[in-house]
């Protein structure tokens, strides 16, 4: 991974850098399934073994995203063929996909929810029962799955009433953090990959990221000190490669929910490729000068379009696409960093990695605590079915 701004050609040297422990970090919650040894040997993965689903997930936010974060990386082409992933109670989505298929033996349908009350999902549970009762689909209940913490709860009661596979959501894990942990992998168990294999892939890339984190503390450092010095208060994610929009989605997510805890956060934007160039980019290159831009990258090969032929190749569009903005931005003078990785998945992990000790640096400079989310449990209180 390679991590880089143009700040020196602003004129600006950052003269500090924020304190932090490393040990703290990386002994956080959210690393229990890396760091502890045989973590996720009480869970019943021998049912998935040499087997592959058609898998559906439906959860709201962290609880569904998390498997899109990786799976969108290790298999791209999956999503919407072999994983689907509901994370809008939208009636239209839902039964015009499930309506389309024929739904059979292969299918996985797993339902997650920390607190086993979430509204969304208990909707979405009712709403996909009542599509395979109309399509006749019996004795559903063996292909359900849920992801719930292991107290009572709505999920929770349901399972145990109807004889429903349950698998237990860490309690020390918020749904946002959840990218290392059953929440996330089962979905992809399910499809047929290796979880030993991507539980290798976290390790490398942890280790990867104990050598570098120094480093990485001083960019982080250094794009904080300049947003404060200038009063930018908006960031703009940028990325023009599908296996990684979905690093955008989350990481807005985990900034907006960890960070958003007092009149001086920051709002954050993500923002999509060409859509965005023919969209909001006008209002980025003339509109106020209160915006740090991050674009997330992957290595391709950056060859000249002379030909049609040229122009459909690999990401040949998208690499100058990218390229004309970065320089245009750059000219009119914003601060834009840009976060390249190799097409490879331990360097995707390690930006992973990267981007949650981003939040937990800035989180230690604020003084807040970015594990909590009191507005969402007040809006989850007020919103009552």
């Amino acid at each position: 991974m390679l991590i880089k701004n143009n700040s020196k050609n602003l004129n600006f040297i950052p003269k500090s850098k924020i304190g932090y422990s490393i040990n703290e970090f990386l002994s956080l919650n959210m690393f229990n399934p890396i760091n502890q040894k045989n973590y996720f040997d009480t869970y019943k993965l021998d049912l998935f073994k040499k087997k592959k689903f058609r898998t559906h997930v439906f959860g709201m936010g962290g609880s569904s995203l998390s498997s899109k974060l990786l799976a969108q990386f290790l298999d791209p082409y999956s999503l919407g063929k072999k994983l689907f992933i509901y994370d809008n109670p939208s009636q239209i989505k839902i039964k015009n996909t499930l309506s389309d298929l024929n739904i059979n033996k292969k299918d996985k349908f797993i339902f997650i929810s920390k607190s086993g009350n979430t509204i969304e999902t208990k909707y979405f549970l009712h709403l996909v029962i009542k599509i395979l009762n109309q399509k006749k689909i019996s004795n559903m209940f063996k292909d359900f799955i849920f992801i719930t913490e292991d107290k009572d709860s709505y999920l929770k009661n349901f399972a145990r009433k109807n004889n429903i596979l349950t698998f237990d959501h860490d309690p020390n894990i918020g749904g946002r953090f959840s990218i290392f942990s059953i929440t996330a992998l089962l979905p992809l168990i399910s499809l047929g990959f290796s979880y030993t294999k991507i539980l290798n892939s976290f390790k490398k890339a942890k280790n990867l990221f104990l050598k570098n984190h120094e480093m990485l503390s001083k960019n982080i450092s250094c794009s904080m000190a300049y947003e404060k010095k200038n009063n930018l208060n908006i960031l703009v994610g940028l990325n023009y490669h599908d296996k990684i929009n979905a690093v955008n989605e989350w990481y807005r997510q985990i900034f907006a929910e960890s960070l958003g805890k007092n009149k001086k956060a920051i709002n954050y934007i993500s923002s999509y490729g060409s859509i965005d160039q023919h969209s909001q980019f006008q209002l980025y290159i003339d509109g106020p000068h209160d915006k740090h831009y991050i674009f997330f990258k992957i290595v391709t090969p950056n060859r000249q379009i002379i030909t049609n032929s040229s122009l459909i190749n690999g990401y040949n569009l998208m690499n100058s696409l990218e390229k004309g903005a970065i320089k245009t931005l750059t000219q009119k003078k914003f601060l834009v960093s840009q976060i390249s990785i190799n097409d490879d998945f331990n360097d995707y992990c390690f930006l992973l990695i990267y981007l949650i000790f981003d939040i937990y640096l800035r989180s230690r400079f604020e003084k807040i605590n970015f594990l909590d989310q009191p507005a969402v449990e007040i809006l989850k209180k007020n919103t009552k079915v």
